[in-house]
């Protein structure tokens, strides 16, 4: 789910261009799993007035409950709270043909709750995970990937029988945006993309979950039953890449590096490149006209401009005089929801980069739900969402048209982020793209404002502000690079031209033929009903997806972004690994994305590993390679905020495996050495306190080179578990450590995860 709701982040943001942002955001659907190709809508069962008839259910209440209750073992006594047809906790309620059954159990001294759905016609398990507390497989567990696969590709035959009675339907892996790290427990997560008359379906995958020990712990089915257009087409994929080639318009921005979502802290890799604003996006492959952010036909996609933010309002100045006190931070947000002070709580927080905010909801639990974010130094809105909690037994009610013109919408936005963020007019552009298109019915206007430095784009930094019917601010973010990191891009120079990028990225465009869904937006606060259309999509070689751009510096076709976390797993060992004397220990590391190639393509085994090297390795082999961690403050004085160890060293700060010391270096480029990384193991495993207890072990005395050896408790304690051995009557405490010696370690470290009293990495983490 993570990955699907940041490609629509990322449609959203990254790509202001109709057709090209509802493309991607159309592909993160996630609802119930696909039928056959000849199936009917899955609100077939509607009945008049918009209410589900349980009489034309093909499944019953007590078959659905009893099909979970086959498949997943762990719920032979679980406590069945309610069967409903829909979905009832979701506001609008779902008017989907699936029952939602809610679970209770009791384990020990807890009471879990959760829910699961499959669908009332064919029968096919919809969503199922649930919280319970279970027995943990770690490395090397049980079952392996491949036997993991099998598992899951027999499980689907079971949990959706409709796939075995189409035959056009195939299952055809895609990439998962869930990457398994090597400490902590094991979760195999597949997610298959399911084909129709042949034809990749962009808005329906089905993915598994399979843990350690070979049993299933969540299954998630994409994609409602729908109608399919038969597979014929008008044109070709070469007429379709032809069409898109045509009228392609390019634009000069700074975007982010690939991994900028696995790691937003790396604001030296931002790129300069051209990106496509226009001209391409869906080719309806019926009509072969683009469809554009409403999924209409239309003849072209004209290229989104920018404009200057036109307010009259007074401009935003940042408090003075001391931290925010509650009033203040009250007075900040209550005059934009409409409320009375006395109705709305606020707590003050510190985050872990030092910043301090001011956290500021309501408490009523039907009605209108508030919750906002205030810097408590500046006075800055930071965030506000608001939304309406519906009443379980109310209908739902028709959206009333909205009071205010998108004309006064558009000119309250503008208003609205000229007071609410610095220097709003100068360092921000209004997207301009129709605001009567939303996702939410509590939502009737969308406005996105663009960061700009030196008159370029800033991807995918902005500011959204969306408006009820009444002009009511509904939500309020800010995602923006910060200023006094925006100096960097000075750095960066086009050395490619317009003209140039157009000829290259022209020559790179292809067109897939996929079904894919459009709809299920909001126009004026009406749901616009999903369908499913066969379209051609661009295609760029094998890249994963095709939201790329032209390199202005090297010129070359590029990912914007990857949500992949391991890519390097789908890759073949390099070639310096393979007749390694640690080939498999490499071959492992290179698999779960903790050692990754050089610019050569090359791993150089036995290279010597520094001390940044060897943090940055630890976090890839707690987080599978994929880190939100955003450094704020400088940890210690050899470590930069911007800098390539900040994030690693972020990590370790907040799990407690580093003491923050600013006035201290780190010394990142310096060698690790064996007697370092013997201290560092002791610290992993928490027997620090444990090692002062054997510094004067006679086996450690006993060594030829025991003299050199500063923390001798630590060096007993990595011998007597085996991660680290003596050679010849010596331990080499001053040795530095190779990338395949450190393999080799890493892996012995994690073999013993399941046999230490307190856990390496908790697995909330």
């Amino acid at each position: 789910m993570k990955g699907k709701l940041l490609a629509t982040v990322l449609a959203l943001s990254m790509l202001p261009v109709g057709g090209m942002a509802y493309a991607a955001s159309s592909s993160s659907t996630t609802v119930a799993v696909l039928a056959d190709a000849s199936a009917t809508a899955g609100t077939s069962g509607t009945a008049t007035g918009g209410v589900l008839d349980e009489s034309q259910a093909k499944i019953s209440k007590e078959e659905a409950v009893e099909k979970f209750r086959k498949l997943f073992p762990e719920l032979k006594d679980a406590e069945v709270e309610s069967v409903d047809l829909g979905n009832p906790n979701q506001y609008p309620p779902s008017q989907e043909m699936i029952w939602t059954i809610q679970w209770r159990m009791e384990i020990e001294n807890g009471s879990y709750g959760f829910d699961s759905a499959i669908d009332a016609i064919n029968g096919d398990i919809v969503t199922y995970y649930n919280s319970l507390p279970r027995e943990d497989s770690f490395y090397p567990a049980k079952v392996s990937k491949t036997e993991a696969e099998k598992i899951a590709k027999q499980f689907i035959t079971v949990a959706s029988p409709s796939l075995n009675t189409a035959d056009k339907l195939q299952l055809v892996p895609v990439d998962s945006a869930y990457p398994q790290a090597l400490f902590g427990p094991v979760q195999y997560s597949f997610a298959y993309q399911v084909q129709v008359n042949g034809i990749p379906t962009a808005t329906s995958q089905i993915q598994v979950v399979v843990d350690g020990n070979g049993k299933i712990t969540e299954y998630r089915g994409y994609g409602t039953r729908r109608d399919y257009p038969s597979p014929d087409t008008t044109l070709t994929a070469a007429q379709a890449a032809d069409k898109m080639k045509k009228d392609l318009k390019l634009q000069l921005a700074y975007i982010p590096g690939a991994d900028y979502y696995n790691n937003p802290s790396k604001s030296s890799d931002y790129r300069l490149g051209y990106i496509a604003v226009g001209g391409i996006g869906l080719i309806d492959a019926k009509t072969g006209k683009f469809l554009n952010e409403q999924g209409e036909a239309v003849e072209s996609l004209e290229a989104t401009g920018y404009s200057a933010i036109s307010s009259s309002a007074k401009p935003f100045e940042p408090h003075a005089g001391g931290e925010l006190t509650k009033d203040e931070a009250l007075a900040v947000v209550t005059p934009l929801i409409g409320s009375d002070a006395k109705e709305v709580n606020a707590q003050v927080n510190s985050g872990s980069d030092g910043q301090k905010t001011w956290s500021v909801w309501n408490s009523n639990p039907f009605g209108e739900q508030v919750h906002a974010t205030v810097d408590a130094a500046t006075g800055q809105l930071l965030q506000l969402f608001s939304y309406t909690s519906g009443n379980p037994g109310a209908e739902e009610q028709p959206a009333a048209k909205p009071a205010i013109t998108e004309e006064q919408a558009k000119a309250k936005a503008q208003d609205l982020v000229t007071k609410l963020y610095p220097n709003a007019s100068g360092d921000l552009k209004l997207i301009n793209r129709p605001g009567t298109v939303t996702y939410s019915p509590d939502t009737a206007y969308m406005y996105s404002f663009q960061q700009f430095y030196k008159g370029k784009p800033v991807q995918p930094s902005s500011v959204q502000i969306n408006l009820d019917g009444d002009g009511n601010l509904k939500q309020y973010y800010v995602t923006v690079m910060p200023k006094d990191t925006l100096g960097k891009l000075d750095s960066l120079t086009a050395k490619i031209t317009e003209e140039e990028a157009l000829k290259r990225y022209r020559d790179a465009i292809g067109a897939e033929l996929q079904y894919t869904t459009v709809g299920s937006n909001y126009v004026e606060g009406k749901l616009q009903e999903p369908q499913v259309k066969l379209v051609y999509s661009p295609k760029f070689g094998d890249l994963d997806n095709y939201v790329v751009l032209i390199n202005a510096i090297s010129g070359k076709l590029e990912q914007q972004y990857s949500l992949s976390g391991t890519p390097e797993a789908t890759r073949e060992l390099p070639a310096d690994a393979k007749k390694h004397w640690a080939s498999k220990s490499l071959q492992t590391m290179f698999e779960y994305g903790i050692l990754k190639p050089e610019s050569d393509g090359l791993l150089h085994p036995d290279q010597t590993v520094n001390n940044g090297d060897w943090i940055n390795l630890l976090m890839s082999g707690f987080t599978g390679g994929q880190s939100y961690i955003t450094p704020q403050v400088q940890r210690f004085a050899d470590i930069p905020v911007d800098g390539q160890y900040a994030a690693g060293v972020e990590y370790l700060v907040q799990r407690g495996f580093l003491q923050a010391s600013p006035t201290q270096k780190l010394h990142p480029e310096q060698a690790l050495t064996r007697g370092e990384l013997a201290v560092w193991l002791t610290r992993l495993l928490k027997y620090d306190k444990l090692s002062e207890f054997m510094t004067n072990d006679s086996d450690v005395a006993s060594l030829k080179d025991a003299s050199q050896i500063k923390n001798k408790g630590a060096v007993k304690i990595a011998m007597k578990l085996g991660l680290l051995t003596a050679d010849k009557g010596k331990f080499n405490p001053n040795a530095p450590v190779t990338k395949a010696q450190i393999s080799v370690v890493l892996l012995r470290l994690a073999t013993l995860q399941d046999k230490v009293d307190s856990p390496i990495m908790n697995s909330h983490y």
